[in-house]
């Protein structure tokens, strides 16, 4: 409302004019920053919408089926590759403990040894502090069912001559082989120990 207006109303003093003036000033700047954050809050609202609108239009060209397949499929590769592991570091686990078990026991070849260690895996014994927890039931079962895969801590009877005292000659399993019905008989006779030791399976 201009000055000019007012005053055709009848109000001529100057005061009351400036004070009228004043504030109805006051509500015209009150509208003017109604009206700025009304038309700020309007573009970052457009703005917004259009955004949206392009997140939209691109979610539009999305296979969201074969996304999710992809996510699961990721998911059971991670869930396999890791379960993978955890068992090459059990399975290592374990054959070190069986390894550092059977540090003290003496096989009678690399192929007996093998054979056992191949039971070890087999029974899958518990591990507690590195250790195979049964291990020496399974060893002592071992020994009985199998005798000749171990090797005696014992040492060998050494065997003289009872005529000149002198040491007789090791008999080994090849040079039993070449014996005759003879030789071996007199083994026997003479060393039945030596004798039941290389007749032994």
């Amino acid at each position: 409302m201009k000055r000019e207006e007012i005053t055709a109303l009848g109000i001529e003093d100057k005061d009351v004019l400036d004070k009228i003036m004043s504030i109805h000033g006051v509500d015209i700047e009150k509208h003017k920053n109604t009206i700025a954050t009304l038309t700020t809050e309007r573009d970052t609202l457009q703005s917004q919408l259009a955004a949206a609108n392009t997140q939209i239009e691109q979610f539009k060209g999305m296979d969201i089926d074969g996304i999710k397949q992809a996510a699961d499929d990721y998911k059971a590769k991670y869930e396999s590759a890791a379960a993978d592991f955890q068992k090459q570091l059990a399975d290592r686990d374990y054959n070190d403990a069986a390894l550092a078990a059977l540090s003290d026991v003496k096989f009678t070849s690399k192929a007996a040894k093998s054979a056992f260690l191949a039971t070890l895996k087999e029974k899958q014994l518990k591990l507690d502090n590195g250790k195979l927890v049964g291990f020496d039931e399974i060893l002592n079962q071992a020994k009985a069912d199998d005798p000749s895969a171990f090797a005696s801590d014992k040492l060998p009877p050494k065997f003289t001559d009872p005529i000149t005292g002198a040491p007789l000659p090791e008999v080994t399993k090849e040079a039993f082989a070449k014996m005759s019905y003879m030789e071996k008989l007199k083994l026997k006779t003479e060393q039945p120990e030596i004798y039941k030791g290389l007749t032994q399976k």
